[in-house]
Protein backbone atom coordinates (compact mmCIF):
# COMPACT_ATOMS: atom_id res chain seq x y z
CA UNK A 1 0.00 0.00 0.00
CA UNK A 2 1.66 3.08 -1.17
CA UNK A 3 1.71 5.49 1.07
CA UNK A 4 3.67 9.00 0.10
CA UNK A 5 2.49 12.36 0.06
CA UNK A 6 2.01 13.21 -3.57
CA UNK A 7 -0.61 10.25 -4.51
CA UNK A 8 -4.30 11.09 -2.95
CA UNK A 9 -5.73 9.02 -0.76
CA UNK A 10 -9.29 7.72 -1.42
CA UNK A 11 -11.79 9.00 -4.15
CA UNK A 12 -15.32 7.73 -4.26
CA UNK A 13 -18.31 7.95 -6.86
CA UNK A 14 -21.47 9.03 -4.79
CA UNK A 15 -24.41 8.16 -5.98
CA UNK A 16 -25.65 11.48 -7.28
CA UNK A 17 -22.53 11.42 -9.67
CA UNK A 18 -20.54 13.69 -7.40
CA UNK A 19 -17.32 12.76 -6.50
CA UNK A 20 -15.93 11.88 -2.62
CA UNK A 21 -11.97 12.99 -2.21
CA UNK A 22 -11.27 11.60 1.47
CA UNK A 23 -7.53 12.30 2.70
CA UNK A 24 -6.59 12.03 6.64
CA UNK A 25 -4.19 13.80 8.41
CA UNK A 26 -2.70 14.35 11.84
CA UNK A 27 -2.57 17.99 11.08
CA UNK A 28 -4.22 20.59 8.57
CA UNK A 29 -1.81 22.93 7.29
CA UNK A 30 -1.89 25.48 4.29
CA UNK A 31 0.11 23.62 2.56
CA UNK A 32 -1.47 20.54 2.52
CA UNK A 33 -4.83 22.53 1.39
CA UNK A 34 -2.74 23.60 -1.71
CA UNK A 35 -1.91 19.94 -2.43
CA UNK A 36 -5.54 18.59 -2.08
CA UNK A 37 -6.43 21.57 -4.02
CA UNK A 38 -4.03 20.30 -6.67
CA UNK A 39 -5.57 16.76 -6.31
CA UNK A 40 -9.04 18.28 -6.94
CA UNK A 41 -7.91 20.14 -9.84
CA UNK A 42 -6.89 17.24 -11.50
CA UNK A 43 -9.62 15.07 -10.39
CA UNK A 44 -12.53 17.66 -11.89
CA UNK A 45 -9.86 18.21 -15.51
CA UNK A 46 -10.73 14.44 -15.90
CA UNK A 47 -14.31 14.48 -14.26
CA UNK A 48 -16.46 17.57 -14.80
CA UNK A 49 -18.41 16.84 -11.76
CA UNK A 50 -18.58 18.37 -8.29
CA UNK A 51 -16.16 17.12 -6.03
CA UNK A 52 -16.68 17.30 -1.44
CA UNK A 53 -13.36 16.82 -0.21
CA UNK A 54 -13.54 16.11 3.64
CA UNK A 55 -10.12 15.87 5.61
CA UNK A 56 -10.35 13.41 8.92
CA UNK A 57 -8.01 13.86 11.48
CA UNK A 58 -7.25 12.03 14.83
CA UNK A 59 -9.67 12.86 17.99
CA UNK A 60 -5.89 14.53 19.25
CA UNK A 61 -6.11 16.89 16.45
CA UNK A 62 -6.58 20.82 16.63
CA UNK A 63 -9.08 22.73 14.35
CA UNK A 64 -6.59 23.66 11.49
CA UNK A 65 -7.51 26.24 8.75
CA UNK A 66 -9.73 24.77 5.74
CA UNK A 67 -10.04 27.59 4.05
CA UNK A 68 -7.65 29.27 1.20
CA UNK A 69 -8.27 32.79 -1.36
CA UNK A 70 -5.90 33.31 -3.51
CA UNK A 71 -8.14 35.79 -5.19
CA UNK A 72 -9.43 34.36 -8.26
CA UNK A 73 -9.66 30.62 -6.99
CA UNK A 74 -11.71 30.08 -3.41
CA UNK A 75 -11.01 26.77 -1.79
CA UNK A 76 -12.86 24.81 1.03
CA UNK A 77 -12.63 21.29 2.43
CA UNK A 78 -14.66 19.91 5.17
CA UNK A 79 -11.89 18.99 8.65
CA UNK A 80 -13.86 16.17 10.36
CA UNK A 81 -11.97 15.54 13.94
CA UNK A 82 -13.55 11.96 15.43
CA UNK A 83 -14.29 13.06 18.74
CA UNK A 84 -17.04 11.66 20.80
CA UNK A 85 -16.40 8.38 20.05
CA UNK A 86 -14.59 6.11 22.03
CA UNK A 87 -12.15 3.57 20.83
CA UNK A 88 -11.75 2.01 23.64
CA UNK A 89 -15.34 0.69 24.11
CA UNK A 90 -15.88 0.43 20.74
CA UNK A 91 -12.75 -2.05 20.48
CA UNK A 92 -14.43 -4.09 23.83
CA UNK A 93 -17.91 -4.31 22.10
CA UNK A 94 -16.71 -5.57 18.65
CA UNK A 95 -14.78 -8.11 20.12
CA UNK A 96 -17.89 -9.50 21.82
CA UNK A 97 -19.46 -9.13 18.44
CA UNK A 98 -16.43 -11.50 16.87
CA UNK A 99 -16.11 -13.62 19.78
CA UNK A 100 -19.97 -14.36 19.66
CA UNK A 101 -20.02 -15.11 15.67
CA UNK A 102 -22.42 -11.54 15.40
CA UNK A 103 -22.20 -9.19 12.38
CA UNK A 104 -19.37 -6.41 12.65
CA UNK A 105 -19.67 -2.91 11.73
CA UNK A 106 -16.85 -2.33 9.69
CA UNK A 107 -17.08 1.13 8.95
CA UNK A 108 -17.11 1.50 12.87
CA UNK A 109 -13.97 -0.90 13.08
CA UNK A 110 -12.16 1.27 10.18
CA UNK A 111 -12.43 4.01 11.89
CA UNK A 112 -11.25 2.90 15.11
CA UNK A 113 -7.70 4.05 14.75
CA UNK A 114 -9.39 7.68 14.31
CA UNK A 115 -11.41 7.78 17.68
CA UNK A 116 -10.40 8.46 21.21
CA UNK A 117 -8.75 6.34 23.30
CA UNK A 118 -6.14 5.89 26.09
CA UNK A 119 -3.75 4.56 23.69
CA UNK A 120 -1.20 6.38 21.73
CA UNK A 121 -2.44 6.31 18.26
CA UNK A 122 0.03 3.53 16.91
CA UNK A 123 -1.00 1.09 19.61
CA UNK A 124 -4.35 1.64 18.83
CA UNK A 125 -4.00 1.00 15.60
CA UNK A 126 -1.89 -2.46 16.20
CA UNK A 127 -4.66 -3.30 18.85
CA UNK A 128 -7.07 -2.73 16.21
CA UNK A 129 -5.59 -5.01 13.32
CA UNK A 130 -5.75 -7.36 16.31
CA UNK A 131 -8.80 -7.26 16.38
CA UNK A 132 -9.59 -7.79 12.97
CA UNK A 133 -7.27 -10.66 12.01
CA UNK A 134 -9.98 -12.85 14.29
CA UNK A 135 -13.11 -11.39 11.80
CA UNK A 136 -14.01 -15.68 10.25
CA UNK A 137 -15.24 -13.92 7.16
CA UNK A 138 -11.98 -14.11 5.21
CA UNK A 139 -13.15 -11.57 2.23
CA UNK A 140 -14.38 -9.21 4.84
CA UNK A 141 -11.71 -9.46 7.33
CA UNK A 142 -9.24 -8.73 4.15
CA UNK A 143 -11.23 -5.47 2.85
CA UNK A 144 -11.14 -4.24 6.41
CA UNK A 145 -7.64 -4.73 7.33
CA UNK A 146 -6.96 -3.08 3.91
CA UNK A 147 -9.26 -0.32 4.40
CA UNK A 148 -8.03 0.18 7.76
CA UNK A 149 -4.29 0.59 6.65
CA UNK A 150 -5.27 3.24 3.85
CA UNK A 151 -6.84 5.25 6.31
CA UNK A 152 -4.24 5.52 9.04
CA UNK A 153 -1.37 5.49 6.40
CA UNK A 154 -0.42 9.12 7.40
CA UNK A 155 -1.25 8.96 10.93
CA UNK A 156 1.78 6.76 12.29
CA UNK A 157 5.26 6.44 10.90
CA UNK A 158 6.08 4.63 7.76
CA UNK A 159 8.08 1.60 9.40
CA UNK A 160 5.01 0.57 11.49
CA UNK A 161 2.65 0.76 8.37
CA UNK A 162 5.63 -1.34 6.73
CA UNK A 163 5.99 -3.63 9.92
CA UNK A 164 2.03 -4.39 9.80
CA UNK A 165 2.03 -5.16 6.01
CA UNK A 166 4.81 -7.69 7.05
CA UNK A 167 2.22 -9.09 9.44
CA UNK A 168 -0.80 -8.89 7.25
CA UNK A 169 1.50 -10.83 4.02
CA UNK A 170 2.35 -13.38 6.59
CA UNK A 171 -1.10 -13.96 6.75
CA UNK A 172 -1.26 -14.63 3.06
CA UNK A 173 -4.35 -12.07 2.34
CA UNK A 174 -2.88 -11.06 -1.25
CA UNK A 175 -2.91 -14.87 -2.21
CA UNK A 176 -5.95 -15.29 -1.09
CA UNK A 177 -7.28 -12.26 -3.20
CA UNK A 178 -5.73 -13.76 -5.72
CA UNK A 179 -7.37 -16.92 -5.51
CA UNK A 180 -10.66 -15.89 -4.81
CA UNK A 181 -10.48 -13.35 -7.41
CA UNK A 182 -9.97 -15.94 -9.84
CA UNK A 183 -12.76 -18.27 -8.65
CA UNK A 184 -15.51 -15.22 -8.98
CA UNK A 185 -13.89 -11.69 -8.53
CA UNK A 186 -13.59 -9.46 -5.46
CA UNK A 187 -14.21 -6.17 -4.47
CA UNK A 188 -10.55 -4.33 -3.57
CA UNK A 189 -10.31 -1.78 -6.61
CA UNK A 190 -8.05 1.72 -5.66
CA UNK A 191 -9.80 4.57 -8.24
CA UNK A 192 -12.89 3.75 -6.44
CA UNK A 193 -11.60 3.50 -3.03
CA UNK A 194 -10.27 -0.23 -3.15
CA UNK A 195 -13.58 -1.23 -4.63
CA UNK A 196 -12.81 -3.34 -8.37
CA UNK A 197 -12.56 -6.99 -8.36
CA UNK A 198 -10.49 -9.14 -9.44
CA UNK A 199 -11.94 -11.14 -12.23
CA UNK A 200 -10.62 -15.28 -13.32
CA UNK A 201 -8.05 -14.48 -15.94
CA UNK A 202 -7.19 -10.90 -15.81
CA UNK A 203 -3.94 -10.62 -14.30
CA UNK A 204 -1.65 -11.48 -17.24
CA UNK A 205 -4.10 -9.09 -19.10
CA UNK A 206 -3.74 -6.14 -16.66
CA UNK A 207 0.06 -7.20 -16.64
CA UNK A 208 0.05 -6.30 -20.27
CA UNK A 209 -1.34 -3.17 -20.22
CA UNK A 210 0.42 -1.55 -17.41
CA UNK A 211 3.55 -2.43 -19.27
CA UNK A 212 2.36 -0.94 -22.22
CA UNK A 213 1.66 2.26 -20.78
CA UNK A 214 4.83 2.50 -19.28
CA UNK A 215 6.62 2.32 -22.20
CA UNK A 216 4.66 4.68 -23.97
CA UNK A 217 5.72 7.06 -20.46
CA UNK A 218 8.99 5.97 -19.58
CA UNK A 219 10.29 4.08 -22.73
CA UNK A 220 11.85 0.96 -23.06
CA UNK A 221 11.97 -0.42 -19.44
CA UNK A 222 15.02 -2.16 -17.83
CA UNK A 223 14.90 -6.02 -18.02
CA UNK A 224 15.11 -6.26 -14.05
CA UNK A 225 12.19 -3.96 -13.58
CA UNK A 226 10.04 -5.90 -15.69
CA UNK A 227 10.44 -9.59 -13.60
CA UNK A 228 9.95 -7.15 -10.96
CA UNK A 229 6.57 -6.30 -12.44
CA UNK A 230 5.46 -9.88 -14.00
CA UNK A 231 6.65 -11.24 -10.24
CA UNK A 232 3.75 -8.89 -8.49
CA UNK A 233 0.40 -9.95 -7.24
CA UNK A 234 -2.79 -8.87 -8.90
CA UNK A 235 -3.45 -6.62 -5.79
CA UNK A 236 0.14 -4.59 -6.66
CA UNK A 237 -0.40 -4.36 -9.92
CA UNK A 238 -4.35 -2.79 -9.14
CA UNK A 239 -2.51 -0.11 -7.33
CA UNK A 240 0.22 0.38 -9.48
CA UNK A 241 -2.40 1.08 -12.31
CA UNK A 242 -3.89 3.72 -10.35
CA UNK A 243 -0.61 5.43 -9.07
CA UNK A 244 0.65 5.61 -12.76
CA UNK A 245 -1.03 8.88 -12.80
CA UNK A 246 1.13 10.40 -10.95
CA UNK A 247 4.38 9.10 -11.87
CA UNK A 248 6.64 12.23 -13.08
CA UNK A 249 9.60 10.18 -14.23
CA UNK A 250 10.91 6.13 -14.57
CA UNK A 251 12.65 7.33 -10.77
CA UNK A 252 8.84 7.16 -9.04
CA UNK A 253 8.25 3.85 -10.40
CA UNK A 254 11.59 2.47 -9.47
CA UNK A 255 10.22 4.15 -5.90
CA UNK A 256 6.98 2.23 -5.77
CA UNK A 257 8.83 -1.39 -6.55
CA UNK A 258 11.22 -1.08 -3.95
CA UNK A 259 8.14 -0.17 -1.31
CA UNK A 260 5.87 -2.97 -2.90
CA UNK A 261 8.80 -5.49 -2.88
CA UNK A 262 9.41 -7.55 0.39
Amino acid sequence: METRDEFVDLIFRLENGDILHIEEQTSLTEEDLIRFAHYDLRIFSKYHVRIHTVILSPACSKKDSFFIDTGCLHYTVTHQIIRGRNADEALERIKKEVANGNPVNELELIFVPLMESRLPVQDLLFETIKLEKQIKDENLKNKVIALTMVMSNRLVEAYLIEKIWEEIKMLKILKYAEDKGKEQGIVIGIEQGIEQGLEKGRTEEKLALIERLLVKKFGPLPKDTLTSLQNMDSTILDILSFEILDFQSIDDLFNFIKKMTP
